[in-house]
């Protein structure tokens, strides 16, 4: 507006007006009133060409000057508190001041003002002012003339985005502009000049979403009261859009209208979404935090002290929310922690990087410690810091399994360096990820060359001598096949000249049904041996002795529970075949009382004899000799392998033995301990009777002579008497599922459950309970004992229901088994407390709340074992119990 109003083009935009600068320019300069446009500071950035006529002033004169240059300090101030109260209050209201304007020939010119706050983009950006001279007219006049200069200006009100009411005294509608049109839908024309409370009654609330709130708000206001402020919804219309409205209202204390009021109307929609859709956000993600009981997710305000508080926490911490609130975090640290200042650290660093993540021991509320993973994030919003969001996860089953891996990795650690045996791992490129030292040792290759040390890079060749492929080597055909590859000799060429024989063993690492991600490769050196191998074969190339003394150690390995006697007898007639000189060769072999002598040959001279003894001290012994002398050219009868052989074979028949005697030693402690309860139970019935008998004696004799307190210990003993019986009765069948159980043979399971329902009839019909059974297999077992496993696993579930029982029997097959599951809806078993319950006499509830002796699960599992199956309960608290077993089908039944 440098020609018309002043100011520059950047001066000129304004966010409240949205007309264009041209149309500005002409309507202002066609007012007869002065306007002028001072900046945020109090300068003069524009003016028309009425203020030039009232001031004698040259626009140049006045653009850029401070508005005081044109009125008194008095005016000044009195002005800059009207404004400090209009930005305060955020209302402009219809008020008109009467002051002396200061010409350029220093005459005073009196006036009216009446102005306007300017804001862009929220920030205040000057005012707009009109200003008129008084002359000699009458009041009225006046008035109407400042009006008239005000209503030209109402066009450019009207390109605002703001709804005005004016309204007089009397609380009539004086002035309304367009936009009210726009946002309640309504003719102006049909609004000013009534009362305010009738256009809102009739016109203005029937088109709102809470008429009721809106009229009662907008009707309470007093004429006198300071400014008003609410916020409403306008409902869609075929004349409207729905919309969120914000009402300002402040009263107008002077001028035309003083006593009245100015009502403003500004769109806040856009504001009410993004808050909705802000609440709503948050609202999901507090839902979302506090549906996440694995974690523990909570929020710091700026200090560290608590602000919110999910169930995770509260499960995870044991805390409830009112307790914790308000709290330092750093409660949830050792004192040691505490003592370090590690919670301030941790603060610090999420402060300053962001995000700060840390493991270790926290403290719950029962003061008990548990291992944290914990990660604390620093919420800032404007790059203000708000505070911090932690996340803490209960690590300790993780620590501890860590820990255990650790530990076996340490093991396998050791057991791999200390192994005589080379072990390598090689991955599908044929490069080597991991070998021990004894293997390196085995390749020729320092422990740094090891890890990336590849088949390809060592010429190989065959048990026959031949270029063995990269292809055919065993890691190669591991990968290739999936399948393992076991004993493969082959032959290395080493650096320095020599040649190494290895035996191969590999095997596929991965999951099964997936290709295989590694191969683990054992090697065994055989060099000695096949140097062996060919020095016998040089030497003896007629006969087998060797092999035949492999095989003989192999089948002593193999045996499983041939007598003894046998075993020698065999051992006996085929060692002598492994010496140069067989048919002059006799061996003799005794292990503790049993003794065998090569057949036929009687006394000869022994000329090897070796000895060892087992663990448990039982002798074994090998002599060998000649029944005839070897030739008399042979310097030396028996070379050092055979007498090696010999102190091989004994070493392997102790390690033979030794296994044997363990297992009888087991076998044997194991009868003595089913006759120890078996006997026990037995002959503690007799005196139990007794004691049982004696105190029913009492009872009916002398139960009247008692006082109250000897009638309550006569029952306590009689009780008493009757649950040991019952352990008794349950450890004597306990001890004789195995000694006294039937031969297994095929039984019906439909018919044993049946049996059993009709055994519990009158417990069936007592509890109401619903049991029913899917169709049965027929299986292979004792039909005695399969009916005490149904009778105790129904009785269980019928008494460890809280209402009506529901139980369902089930049967699925697998493979040669069929896993039969008993499933009731009761009041189920804690996680850690599942293993418990197949022990003996072990009982998860009083006597007071649940019968019974703590037997039958633990017979229920002696007598699945018994057929080599096992069983299981899934189970959770409040959520019922399925108990499931395994059986063999009758085509694949296990020895009895």
């Amino acid at each position: 507006m440098s020609d018309g109003l002043g100011g520059s083009g950047d001066r000129a935009r304004d966010g409240a007006f949205r007309g264009s600068l041209e149309q500005y320019r002409t309507v202002m300069n066609a007012i007869d009133d002065g306007i002028y446009r001072l900046d945020a500071d109090g300068r003069i950035v524009a003016v028309n060409d009425a203020v030039l006529e009232q001031t004698g002033y040259d626009r140049r004169d006045l653009l850029g000057e401070h508005f005081s240059v044109l009125v008194g300090e008095d005016d000044v101030a009195r002005l800059e508190r009207e404004l400090d109260d209009r930005l305060e209050t955020g209302v402009d209201p219809d008020a008109t001041f009467d002051l002396a304007i200061e010409a350029a020939d220093g005459d005073r010119v009196p006036c009216e003002v009446r102005f306007s706050v300017l804001e862009a983009d929220g920030e205040f950006d000057g005012v707009v002012a009109v200003v008129r001279a008084v002359d000699e007219e009458s009041e009225r006049d006046r008035l109407d003339s400042i009006w008239e200069t005000y209503e030209s200006i109402s066009s450019v009100i009207d390109e605002a985005d703001v709804g005005v009411f004016v309204l007089d005294e009397s609380s009539d509608v004086v002035w309304a502009d367009e936009t009210v049109e726009t946002y309640f839908g309504v003719d102006r024309r049909d609004v000013i000049g009534r009362d305010k409370r009738a256009v809102v009654e009739e016109t203005i609330r029937d088109r709102l979403a809470d008429p009721e709130g809106f009229a009662e708000t907008v009707l309470a206001t007093d004429d006198d009261a300071p400014v008003e402020q609410f916020e409403f919804r306008v409902a869609d219309g075929p004349d409207r859009e729905a919309r969120w409205l914000e009402h300002r209202s402040k009263p107008i204390e002077s001028g035309r209208y003083a006593g009245g009021r100015v009502e403003l109307y500004y769109d806040v929609t856009d504001r009410k979404r993004s808050e909705q859709a802000h609440q709503e956000s948050e609202q999901r993600f507090r839902s979302l935090v506090d549906a996440v009981d694995e974690y523990a997710i909570f929020r710091l305000d700026a200090d560290g002290r608590v602000v919110s508080w999910n169930e995770g926490a509260k499960r995870i911490k044991g805390y409830e929310s009112s307790a914790i609130v308000g709290e330092h975090f750093s409660t949830f640290y050792t004192d040691g922690d505490r003592a370090d200042g590690v919670p301030e650290r941790n603060l610090e660093r999420a402060r300053t990087e962001g995000t700060a993540e840390d493991e270790g021991w926290r403290v719950r509320a029962d003061g008990s410690r548990f291992w944290a993973n914990v990660t604390i994030t620093a919420i800032r919003e404007d790059g203000e810091l708000q505070g911090y969001a932690k996340v803490t996860r209960d690590m300790t089953e993780r620590r501890e399994r860590e820990q255990q891996l650790q530990r076996e990795r340490d093991l396998t650690e050791r057991i791999l360096e200390t192994s005589p045996v080379g072990i390598a791992v090689v991955d599908p490129d044929g490069v080597t990820s991991r070998a021990n030292e004894r293997m390196t040792a085995l390749l020729g290759v320092s422990p740094d060359e090891s890890s990336g040390y590849a088949t390809s890079q060592r010429d190989m060749y065959d048990a026959e001598g031949r270029p063995l492929p990269v292809e055919e080597r065993p890691a190669a055909r591991v990968f290739e096949t999936g399948e393992p590859v076991y004993d493969r000799e082959i032959r290395l060429d080493r650096a320095d000249g020599s040649r190494r024989w290895l035996s191969i063993n590999a095997a596929p690492i991965g999951a099964d049904g997936k290709p295989v991600e590694q191969v683990v490769v054992t090697a065994t050196e055989i060099t000695d041996l096949k140097e062996l191998a060919k020095r016998r074969k040089q030497e003896l190339e007629d006969r087998e002795s060797e092999l035949a003394a492999v095989r003989l150690a192999t089948n002593l390995l193999e045996t499983g529970d041939r007598p003894v006697d046998e075993l020698l007898a065999e051992f006996v007639s085929e060692l002598p075949r492994a010496f140069r000189y067989a048919d002059r060769v006799a061996t003799q072999v005794s292990v503790g009382d049993h003794e065998a002598v090569t057949d036929g040959r009687g006394s000869f001279e022994r000329r090897i004899t070796t000895r060892t003894s087992t663990a448990s001290g039982t002798p074994i012994r090998i002599d060998v000799g000649f029944v005839e002398p070897p030739p008399e050219d042979e310097p030396e009868p028996f070379i050092d392998e055979e007498r090696d052989l010999i102190d091989t074979l004994a070493t392997l028949m102790k390690f033979h033995f030794e296994r044997r005697e363990y297992i009888d030693e087991l076998q044997a402690e194991t009868r003595r301990l089913e006759q120890f309860a078996y006997a026990a139970s037995h002959d503690l019935q007799e005196p139990l009777r007794m004691v049982s008998s004696y105190l029913q004696l009492v009872d009916r004799r002398y139960a009247d002579a008692l006082d109250d307190d000897g009638r309550e210990f006569l029952g306590f003993a009689l009780e008493g008497a009757e649950r040991m019986r019952e352990m008794i009765d349950g450890l004597l069948a306990y001890a004789r599922v195995k000694t006294r159980g039937d031969p297994l043979e095929r039984v019906d399971l439909e018919a044993v459950f049946e049996d059993v329902c009709s055994d519990l009839e009158m417990r069936i019909a007592a509890t109401n309970a619903d049991v029913s059974a899917e169709p049965l297999p027929a299986v292979a077992g004792d039909e005695s004992q399969l009916r005490q496993v149904f009778q105790n696993l129904l009785e269980n579930a019928i008494e460890y229901s809280d209402d009506t029982p529901r139980i369902r029997v089930s049967a699925e097959r697998r493979e040669s088994e069929w896993i039969v599951s008993v499933s009731d809806d009761g009041i189920g078993i804690e996680s850690e407390e599942r293993d418990q319950i197949f022990e003996m006499f072990q009982r998860l509830h009083s006597r007071e709340d649940h019968d019974g002796a703590g037997i039958g699960l633990a017979l229920c599992e002696r007598i699945v074992e018994r057929y080599g199956g096992e069983i299981w309960v899934d189970s959770a608290p409040g959520e019922g119990s399925t108990f499931s077993f395994t059986l063999p089908a009758v085509d694949a039944s296990p020895e009895g």
